[in-house]
Parts: structure tokens; C-alpha cells; sequence
């Protein structure tokens, strides 16, 4: 039998073989399985902007809207905030002011609206227009608008004249008044504005819409001088004036003209909670409308909204 000696101890050469087998073996197995732990697993961005417009011609005064097309590979939603780059950053700083929000991204294609102003005295210019966004965190703003600037921007007036007037949102409606953010479809978020009813009309409801499909179906948290309502209410094609369906409270609070009320709703997939003046004034559940545009309206009422913020679910 053929031997090692190893500082004079004799070992069988069938034990030697077998020692190395084993420990090339072993040593393989373990170098793969530790190879393949720590395996870099790259994880690509799972938003893409897929289109905006590259090239543009500015001209002074001028407020221009544009949209960009963005694809959310992730079955997750997210909220992003918009980096806008012109290539004469000099002529960007002096002159031109940027849509500053946070979009909120749904899984799949959506084209999200932003917009720049142009101050008078700048010059013509033809440039170049770059982009990239950042993630913001759960809780995070979404949108705000406190109408200071002047003017309402990234609003569209879908029924009814609204103004800004003194730094507020005004609309005065014999009928229904409508008003909405642009660039957001939304599920899951909190809304919150200030309104206050002037005298001037009977004030029979004002306030917050939510999930918007179109003027005649949506959701509403409103308020109302007339009765003293303060009521989550659905529209719908069955009665788009007054509402098909609601969750109101009459009586319980004093709507008085000329006063600033806050109003917050918290939107939980089926599930309304509505607050005023910061006590949960009622809650409602529905499941109708999933999701669709946010903001203001207002029905036979002269009303001012101020301070407007929609807010990420945390």
C-alpha cells in the first residue's frame, strides 16, 4: 500500500485521494454557491420618459404648455419630480420659470402636462429642452398651488369663469363652476384647500373634487351656507347638478359667508374621510369611479379658494 508521510505520520494514499477530491469538490461547490450570493442583480429605473419636446422657440410673455410622455414599467405607483435643462442656462435663469410639481406616475403609459413662462423682456431664442425626474418620498407633496403668482397655471376651467383675484382661486356660478389640476389622474391621495363663501351668492356648496372622469362624474367634498351642509357627494349622468348619491351632515356646523374654512379629504380606495377645520367631520365609502382628475368646484356661489395641496398617501 503506497503512503505520504506528512512530519512522519504515515497516511494511506487512498486517504490522501480521497482528502483532495473531496476538498476540489468542496472547494468548487463553495466558490459557486458563494459566487452566485453575491451575484450584482442590476435593477434599471422603472420609469421612462419616452417623448417631450426637444426643440423650442420661446418668445417673450409668452406661457407655453407641453406634454411628456412617461411609461412606469413597475406595478407600482410612484411620485416624481420634473427637472427642466435648457442648453443656454443663462437665458433659462434670467427669463423662464418652470411648472414646479410632483406628478404622480400610475403603472403603464400616461402623458403628464407641464408648462414655462417667458418674462416680457427676454428675447426670442430657439434652444434645446432636456429632462429627468427624481422619486419623491411617500407623504410627499404632490401639488400645491396658493395662487400668489397671479395667475392659475397648470389649471384647466372645465365649466365656469375662474380668476385669480388678490392671491385666490375665484369663480362666481349660478350654475356649476369646475376646475382642475393638470398632468394628474389619481387613486389614493389627501386633498386640501381653504374656501371661503361670499355673500354676494346664496353659497349652496363649494369645494374639493376628486376622481374626476368628466363634468358629470366625479366626487366632491363640499360645504354649503344655505343649509349649513357639509357632504361627500358622487356625480353622476343620473343627476349631475345636485348629485346622485351622498354622506352629508346638516345642521351640526355654522357655514357663515366670509370665513375661512379648511377642507382635507383623505382618499383610501373606497374609503372618503372628510375633515374640517382639522375634525373629521364625516366618512363614506363608494366604489364607482377608481380614479380620475383632482379639484374645485363650486354651485350657485361666489367662493375663493387659497393654499391648495394634494399630498401622497403615506
Amino acid at each position: 500500500m503506497r503512503t505520504f508521510t506528512v512530519r512522519k505520520r504515515i497516511i494511506p494514499m487512498w486517504l490522501v485521494a480521497t482528502i483532495l477530491v473531496s476538498g476540489v469538490i468542496g472547494g468548487a461547490l463553495a466558490y459557486y454557491l458563494l459566487s452566485t450570493a453575491m451575484l450584482q442583480i442590476e435593477i434599471g429605473e422603472p420609469i421612462e420618459i419616452v417623448y417631450y419636446p426637444s426643440e423650442m422657440s420661446l418668445f417673450p410673455g409668452e406661457t407655453k404648455q407641453f406634454n411628456i410622455t412617461v411609461s412606469n414599467h413597475a406595478s407600482a405607483k410612484y411620485s416624481v419630480a420634473v427637472n427642466f435643462h435648457l442648453s443656454n442656462s443663462t437665458y433659462q435663469d434670467m427669463y423662464v420659470t418652470f411648472s414646479d410639481q410632483v406628478y404622480r406616475v400610475m403603472p403603464g403609459q400616461q402623458n403628464i402636462t407641464a408648462w414655462l413662462t417667458i418674462l416680457p423682456d427676454a428675447t426670442p431664442i430657439n434652444t434645446t429642452l432636456t429632462i429627468d425626474f427624481k422619486r419623491t418620498k411617500e407623504g410627499a407633496v404632490i401639488f400645491s398651488d396658493d395662487f400668489n403668482g397671479g395667475f392659475a397655471d397648470g389649471w384647466t376651467e372645465n365649466v365656469g369663469t375662474w380668476n385669480v383675484i388678490n392671491g385666490e382661486y375665484n369663480v362666481a356660478v349660478v350654475n356649476n363652476g369646475i376646475s382642475t389640476v393638470n398632468g394628474l389622474n389619481l387613486s389614493d391621495c389627501i386633498i386640501e384647500t381653504n374656501v371661503r363663501l361670499n355673500d354676494s351668492e346664496v353659497g349652496y356648496r363649494a369645494g374639493i373634487i376628486f376622481r374626476y372622469i368628466d363634468e358629470r362624474n366625479y366626487y366632491s367634498f363640499e360645504i354649503g351656507r344655505e343649509y349649513n351642509e357639509v357632504g361627500i357627494i358622487k356625480y353622476s349622468d343620473q343627476n349631475p347638478d345636485y348629485g346622485e348619491t351622498k354622506a352629508s351632515v346638516y345642521q351640526f356646523f355654522s357655514i357663515n359667508a366670509n370665513v375661512n374654512y379648511t377642507l382635507k379629504i383623505k382618499i383610501q380606495g373606497a374609503t372618503f374621510t372628510a375633515y374640517l377645520n382639522e375634525h373629521e367631520a364625516l366618512s363614506w365609502t363608494d366604489e364607482t369611479y377608481e380614479s380620475g382628475k383632482v379639484g374645485l368646484r363650486a354651485r350657485r356661489a361666489d367662493v375663493f379658494f387659497d393654499n391648495f395641496r394634494i399630498l401622497d398617501t403615506p
